[in-house]
């Protein structure tokens, strides 16, 4: 895999594991009030979410750590991918329209190391 899509994948697995730690540590009634879009998502999704995105943030950094398992970091991606285009969804909905560029931006960069890790 080219040194470039390793350091991208590391970088969102980082990002990954912020956002998703975030959502399993500050309870769903706290972000309620922090973050409008956490009031259209029942508690249950809302944890769901935290924990996919710090299971995918482990498959994009840990195979890169490790210099194993390569096949984890393509189907992390491609799964977070799936995820972002979702919140874009919900953002689009709520008429949040600079949050679902941004979502549809990262679900983007995580498509490119997706294919990019099956292509090499």
């Amino acid at each position: 895999m080219p040194a470039g899509i390793l350091f991208l994948a590391f970088v969102l697995g980082l990002l990954f594991l912020a956002t998703g730690g975030m959502k399993l540590v500050v309870s769903h009634e706290v972000g309620r009030q922090r973050i409008g879009w956490i009031a259209d998502v029942p508690p249950a999704r809302y944890r769901l979410a935290g924990w996919l995105e710090v299971a995918g943030a482990i498959g994009l950094m840990f195979p890169t750590m490790v210099q194993a398992v390569e096949w984890l970091t393509p189907l992390a991606a491609a799964g977070l991918a799936v995820i972002m285009g979702f919140a874009a969804v919900l953002h689009l909905r709520r008429r949040e329209w600079m949050f679902a560029g941004g979502t549809a931006g990262l679900a983007a960069l995580l498509v490119l190391v997706a294919t990019s890790s099956v292509l090499a």
